[in-house]
């Protein structure tokens, strides 16, 4: 059995609230203050109706997957920057965004969820782990940073497949690298768009990972079932 596993919220998270570390680091670009339940909001809200990247105008899926954080970030700044009458200067903004990028390639950005190795320690003796996520170069290195890296055959980003979840594409870039069947695989994330439905639509057995009404734990019951 190939068990296959979102990152970002399912094995992994940030280990402080968006809104707070976007917060941080804008003011120490522009001396400007902001609620950071406001830039929460407003990341939720823009993350959520941002269009995917465009693979075919960059050079690599990592220069592609880094235009779209950056249009997404000087998107969400110009919001909560116009909502309270306020301006910085582009150069600003742009130092911020390379900063904020910059942090999210740190592992001490990131934290695992309580069960997270000892559900991959069990996994294990199961079948080979793939990660499949909407990321791009930095996560390689986070999740080797954070001790559980050499636990992955492979670590597979949209960056990679030249395709996001719920995309097909990306599902079956996997399948082919690891030489297997829809059919003998499964696979967990905790977005039900992206990763049920969209692992659902490669023919995967697919498991919505809802915390706390369900756990990884639960989805290594699932994976043996």
């Amino acid at each position: 059995m190939l068990i296959l596993l979102d990152s970002s919220f399912t094995l992994i998270k940030p280990s402080q609230p968006v809104g707070f570390v976007y917060a941080q680091h804008l003011e120490a670009s522009t001396n400007l203050i902001i609620d950071p339940e406001t830039i929460q909001a407003a990341f939720r809200s823009s993350f959520a109706h941002a269009p995917n990247p465009d693979y075919t105008r960059h050079d690599s899926g990592h220069g592609a997957e880094v235009s779209w954080w950056r249009s997404l970030v000087l998107r969400i700044f110009s919001e909560v920057l116009e909502k309270n009458s306020l301006s910085a200067p582009a150069s600003r903004l742009e130092a911020c965004f390379d900063s904020l990028f910059n942090h999210y390639a740190q592992p001490t950005s990131w934290t695992l969820y309580p069960e997270t190795v000892h559900f991959l320690e069990a996994a294990s003796r199961i079948g080979p782990m793939v990660v499949i996520s909407n990321f791009d170069n930095r996560l390689a290195p986070v999740l080797n940073g954070l001790g559980i890296g050499s636990y992955f055959k492979k670590i597979i980003t949209s960056a990679d497949a030249l395709a996001r979840k719920p995309e097909r594409m990306i599902f079956d870039f996997a399948l082919k690298q690891m030489n297997c069947r829809s059919q003998e695989a499964c696979f967990c994330g905790d977005s039900y768009e992206a990763d049920y439905l969209g692992a659902s639509s490669a023919g995967i057995r697919s498991f919505h990972l809802q915390r706390p009404t369900n756990t990884l734990v639960d989805f290594l019951e699932f994976c043996q079932s």
